[in-house]
């Protein structure tokens, strides 16, 4: 597969991730300033998370049944449809039916496009896996990054219609390029027969799985305290360092640059030390998120923010590599999506938490608790490493029967 077809895929995600970071924003802008903005803000927030909680697991059998290819084009056409309607009338409601409705539909996709990575034709190099993932974060990074900003200008001087309209030919473009993007031979999955069975194949085989396990139970309790980073950040730039609007973006920012050089070196993880790239990776959060804890300047705080971002990017490599290479390659769509549902139910736990500490001890000793945490989880995982001793993958029993 040559380089142009390769990279199709990543840019039609960047594409569709900016035009959707940039509405999400003019939307969450404008029900802000409508009528009752507390509960519209919030019910915003909750619809656009909670399909990935409770449907990701409960659909991924689809991809199983269907193939990645066809959920993501399905997906796109009725996103379409949902956004052409929503351009219509983009009233208070209206607006939060339709994050509601597109976070249901596109439940399976961050899976979906995973993969469709994964099963495209490519070098059989043991961080192909790896490299392909790493290239769907960077644009998925970088969308999220330009997207916010665009909306910002664009809900000054454009109608909200607009925006939508926008982001339906983005959402097409996806479709079409997920359409044609080439795959290596599959075949739908027979067994297990009942859909319940399907759904909960995956979760099971990760339980039994121990360094799976490991990596997991770490990385969940590591992100409830990680949340608190989120939710503190700003609090922390205005109260603690008293800096101004600008200087609160450029602080925020420093995550995001973290993030976007931890992709690059998230493709450098392979399958066999992705348990020790996700531990390191662990510890380096921690450090990053205590240091402005303990240390509030503003510099610390741009230096620890940006070791988070680079270490959540090699966090997010490495558990994917840990995930797939524990469940047998039909089961790795719905494995996949068994480990965002986990981590986006850690993310909200995290964000609820969050909110009686920074009351009680202030943004300061909130990061500060968020980095003790964060290491907390790493020594937690480390622990659990050593007690399981060393027992094969069932990756690598898979591949040392297949060349046997």
């Amino acid at each position: 597969m040559n380089t142009a077809v390769r990279l199709s895929l990543p840019l039609a995600h960047l594409i569709a991730t900016v035009s959707s970071s940039a509405t999400m924003l003019a939307v969450m802008v404008t029900v802000a300033q409508g009528e009752a903005a507390s509960w519209a803000v919030a019910a915003v927030l909750l619809s656009a998370a909670i399909p990935a909680i409770v449907l990701a697991p409960l659909a991924a059998p689809l991809l199983d049944r269907f193939g990645p290819r066809s959920v993501v084009v399905v997906s796109a056409v009725v996103q379409v449809v949902i956004l052409l309607l929503t351009a219509a009338a983009p009233t208070t409601a209206v607006l939060i039916a339709m994050v509601a409705a597109r976070a249901c539909v596109s439940a399976l996709d961050s899976a979906a496009l995973l993969l469709l990575a994964d099963r495209a034709p490519r070098s059989h190099a043991p961080d192909s896996t790896a490299r392909a993932f790493a290239r769907l974060d960077t644009a998925r990074l970088i969308g999220g990054l330009i997207g916010p900003l665009l909306g910002g200008i664009a809900v000054q001087f454009l109608d909200l219609s607009w925006l939508f309209l926008a982001q339906a030919v983005t959402v097409a473009i996806l479709g079409i390029v997920a359409r044609w993007y080439p795959q290596q031979a599959w075949e739908p999955v027979a067994t297990p027969s009942s859909w319940w069975q399907r759904v909960t194949e995956a979760p099971a085989l990760l339980f039994r799985h121990q360094a799976a396990r490991a990596a997991l139970t770490g990385l969940v309790l590591a992100i409830v305290f990680t949340s608190i980073f989120s939710t503190a950040q700003t609090l922390y730039s205005l109260d603690v360092l008293a800096l101004d609007p600008i200087g609160v973006a450029i602080l925020t920012q420093c995550f995001v640059v973290g993030r976007l050089f931890g992709s690059r070196l998230g493709a450098r993880v392979t399958e066999s030390r992705a348990s020790t790239w996700l531990l390191g990776a662990t510890a380096a959060m921690g450090i990053g998120l205590l240091l402005p804890g303990v240390i509030p300047n503003s510099i610390v705080a741009g230096a620890g923010f940006a070791i988070a971002g680079l270490a959540n990017a090699i966090q997010v490599a490495a558990i994917r590599l840990i995930v797939v290479s524990a469940v047998p390659d039909s089961t790795r769509g719905r494995a996949l999506a068994a480990m965002g549902s986990v981590n986006q139910t850690a993310g909200v736990a995290g964000t609820a938490l969050a909110a009686p500490l920074l009351v009680a001890v202030g943004p300061a000793v909130a990061l500060a608790v968020a980095g003790i945490g964060t290491l907390l989880a790493a020594g937690l995982t480390f622990l659990m490493r050593g007690a399981r001793g060393r027992r094969p993958s069932a990756l690598g029993v898979r591949r040392a029967s297949s060349s046997s």
